[in-house]
């Protein structure tokens, strides 16, 4: 990797808050969670309703302003507040700061009391799909409180497949991998335990780069037996929901809504 482009990830791994234009300053506040820093919409609603989010960017970038546009979008719909975790990145950081981060930052919402049992949702894109599965994962194999869902959309889940032909993505796995196998299960949530997962909502677009993934993870759910849901958009390309535009984006985002709302019971129904 060039200097100039290792200057450039460097420099795009910088929290950010969104725009004025997305939130006003005064839904917007940044704290600690863990040691970790958390940027949060609404926060006066966790208690009621949290979507998490792990934004994508390859484990090399930082969200982007769609993906606070998405996430505002969400929560607010979805009666929610919005968190967003900031964790380190690649190459600086490598495996495994950003899962530590992830479950730092939880174990600090939990133990402040701001995230309730039953109550909040872990949601992801790209490579922050698979960031969540891998949390996911672990929060199953512990103590620890789960989700009430999963939101993924797009996700990168296996780390290790070569045959997808993007030199960004080889080089995003290497940089954050290091010298960790890429068959590590953590690192490649597809080839971990799916049968413990809370209930799974994922979306991909059918001209995804990533649809391999998103295929293989449906295919791996239903044989766990796992509960999901999987929508696949025709001619939709990557991060439908957030980076799309017009209908698709729109039907994304009303499923990834009432996936949110029915998980944390907000229609009338249980929770699950």
């Amino acid at each position: 990797m060039s200097l100039v482009r290792t200057l450039r990830i460097l420099a795009s791994q910088r929290p950010s808050t969104p725009s004025r234009a997305v939130a006003a300053p005064s839904r917007v506040e940044r704290r600690r969670h863990g040691q970790v820093p958390v940027t949060w919409l609404d926060q006066e609603l966790a208690g009621a309703a949290t979507i998490v989010h792990l934004h994508g960017g390859g484990y090399l970038r930082g969200e982007s302003p769609q993906t606070w546009s998405w996430l505002e979008e969400i929560a607010r719909r979805s009666g929610a507040a919005g968190a967003m975790i900031h964790y380190r990145l690649a190459p600086r950081h490598r495996y495994p700061a950003a899962i530590e981060d992830v479950l730092h930052a939880l174990d600090g919402m939990a133990e402040a009391a701001i995230l309730r049992p039953g109550r909040w949702v872990l949601s992801g894109d790209g490579a922050g799909a698979g960031l969540a599965l891998a949390v996911a994962q672990v929060l199953a194999e512990s103590t620890h409180e789960a989700p009430a869902a999963l939101l993924l959309e797009s996700p990168w889940v296996d780390l290790s497949r070569e045959e997808h032909g993007l030199e960004e993505l080889s080089t995003a796995a290497r940089l954050y991998a290091g010298g960790v196998p890429r068959t590590e299960p953590r690192l490649s949530p597809l080839l971990g335990g799916l049968s413990a997962l809370p209930p799974v909502h994922l979306v991909t677009g059918s001209h995804d780069e990533l649809i391999a993934d998103a295929r293989r993870l449906d295919s791996a759910l239903t044989a766990a037996g796992a509960e999901h849901e999987y929508l696949e958009i025709p001619e939709a390309s990557h991060a439908v929901a957030i980076r799309g535009e017009g209908p698709a984006s729109q039907r994304a985002r009303r499923l990834q809504i009432a996936a949110v709302r029915g998980a944390l019971g907000m229609d009338g129904g249980a929770a699950h």
